[in-house]
């Protein structure tokens, strides 16, 4: 995290990213029925089976995740750490869905954020982001991808970048690769 990172006290936290791989759609539909707010587009149709022992399964991790992360609305979870504030994201991409940390710390503006671009894209992926964006901007190199560090000023802001530019869940031939999952037109 290159947000103040000096001034951060926190004992630290591990975040597992969350990309759906199996009952795609379903779980999906489960979390709008916890959570009415959520927004699922119409153009998503269950086309998998799922048995109640499953659905009871995820029912109860969530319940049991919301113990600690509170739900705020829309698909945002926070947490609160000694004065940081950690959100995770439901992001819904055209054929799959992810969840997504952020964080916040008291007395700084916006969000910081993580985010994988292919590397053959970086450059035009530093070109998409603000000059505010690029204050305390971090890039960590891997193999396939960059990883950029930086300041979102609002979460709307997050969910767009993810779903133009993140290696993992933006680009259909690379989540192909590990996932296959179809949505069904109306």
């Amino acid at each position: 995290m290159t947000r103040g990172e000096q001034q951060l006290k926190c004992r630290g936290a591990l975040f597992y990213v969350y990309i759906s791989r199996d009952i795609q759609f379903s779980k999906l539909l489960l979390l709008k029925a916890l959570h009415p707010s959520l927004y699922i587009p119409h153009s998503f149709k269950v086309n998998e089976d799922i048995d109640r022992e499953e659905v009871n399964e995820f029912i109860d991790s969530v319940k049991y995740l919301e113990k600690k992360w509170k739900y705020v609305n829309s698909g945002l979870w926070r947490r609160n750490f000694d004065g940081c504030s950690v959100y995770m994201v439901l992001i819904i991409g055209e054929d799959r869905w992810t969840v997504r940390p952020i964080v916040s710390k008291e007395g700084l503006k916006g969000y910081g954020v993580e985010i994988p671009v292919d590397a053959e894209r970086d450059e035009d992926f530093l070109e998409e982001l603000t000059e505010d964006e690029k204050t305390d901007l971090e890039i960590h190199e891997h193999v396939q991808n960059r990883h950029f560090h930086f300041t979102v000023l609002n979460i709307e802001r997050f969910i767009e970048l993810v779903k133009e530019w993140d290696y993992y869940f933006a680009y259909k031939e690379i989540w192909k690769q590990s996932v296959r999952i179809t949505a069904m037109s109306e």
